[in-house]
């Protein structure tokens, strides 16, 4: 019986430092997973307030031309400007990396603005293949009648 108990000596070691290994490998897991998940709310809130500043850019020629009877419309290059402005005071650039404006799309009354980047991953060197890209976008209706 005491031959038996020195055959298993060190077992609990490497259990112990197996357990370490798979709970390491965890939390590296769930921080990136996190670090996509703000870089994802960084990104939505961008988007949302650059969807509603170029919301409001109203094409006042078409006012002058057909007066307020109908829908207001939306100037294409002032929403577009109103976008970069928007990204450029949010300093969406030091928030996240490779930033860039994918589109902006006005139709009408309505814009859309997608944006993406790449997220600070700080296990990012783990992972095996490249680094995901976040995309994330947002629409914003002018409701003005």
């Amino acid at each position: 019986m005491f031959s038996r108990a020195l055959k298993d000596d060190g077992s609990i070691l490497v259990f112990g430092i197996g357990l370490a290994v798979i709970a390491l490998m965890i939390t590296t897991l769930a921080i990136n997973v996190a670090s996509l998940w703000v870089t994802r709310n960084v990104l939505d809130g961008i988007a949302d307030g650059a969807a509603l500043s170029a919301a409001q850019a109203i094409d006042i020629d078409g006012i002058y031309q057909e007066g307020l009877g109908g829908s207001l419309k939306l100037d294409e290059t002032l929403a577009r400007i109103r976008v970069v402005e928007y990204v450029r005071v949010a300093e969406a650039a030091k928030q996240v990396e490779e930033f860039s404006v994918k589109s902006v799309i006005v139709s009408g009354k309505s814009v859309e603005v997608t944006l993406q980047g790449i997220p600070k991953l700080p296990f990012g060197y783990l992972l095996p293949i490249a680094a995901p890209i976040v995309v994330s976008s947002a629409k914003a209706i002018n409701k003005v009648k």
